[in-house]
């Protein structure tokens, strides 16, 4: 075994199908118009990076967008594209979260880092390649809602993390 890498055990494994259940339940519910539809699985996401870091928080994520399609189908078909979108995601939170104190700092820098490089960037990208939509068109249409929910996603991370910080969750 690498340093660095922590092997999971029967109780680790176990946690994480937890996880990825909870992220794929998230990740289905969302409030708003479908111009500026907020979801809630950005909340999935940051605690398979908080609770299991970089390397098996990107292996949930994986399994939970996997599943995901395969339980409830993707409109439009399933694309790999979004698979790894989910892993950079949580890998990005990752590298601010993982064993590390929550600070206002911390969830604001990887927030805004996953809009930029994951919202904005690569599912932007995957859309223009999908549907053919002009990539200028496709973030002008994206940019509006990108500009505004990250700030509420830093809000509701930072009241998760520092309640869920208090509660003693063996990784």
């Amino acid at each position: 075994m690498k340093a660095g890498i922590k092997k999971l055990d029967l109780q680790g494994l176990v946690t994480l199908a937890l996880f990825v259940a909870m992220d794929i339940v998230l990740e289905k519910i969302s409030f708003g118009p479908s111009t500026l539809k907020v979801g809630l699985g950005f909340i999935g996401s940051a605690l398979l990076a908080y609770y299991f870091g970089p390397l098996w928080g990107g292996i949930g994520a994986l399994v939970s967008d996997l599943l995901r399609s395969a339980i409830f189908g993707v409109e439009g078909g399933f694309f790999p594209g979004f698979t790894l979108s989910a892993i950079v995601g949580v890998v990005i939170y990752a590298l601010f979260l993982y064993q590390k104190p929550i600070k206002w700092w911390r969830i604001i820098a990887s927030t805004l880092l996953v809009t930029l490089v994951v919202n904005v960037l690569m599912n932007t990208y995957w859309i223009h390649l999908l549907y053919g939509l002009d990539l200028r068109a496709a973030f002008l249409q994206r940019i509006l809602k990108e500009l505004i929910t990250p700030w509420i996603q830093i809000v509701v991370l930072y009241v998760i993390l520092n309640a869920l910080q208090r509660v003693k969750i063996r990784r």
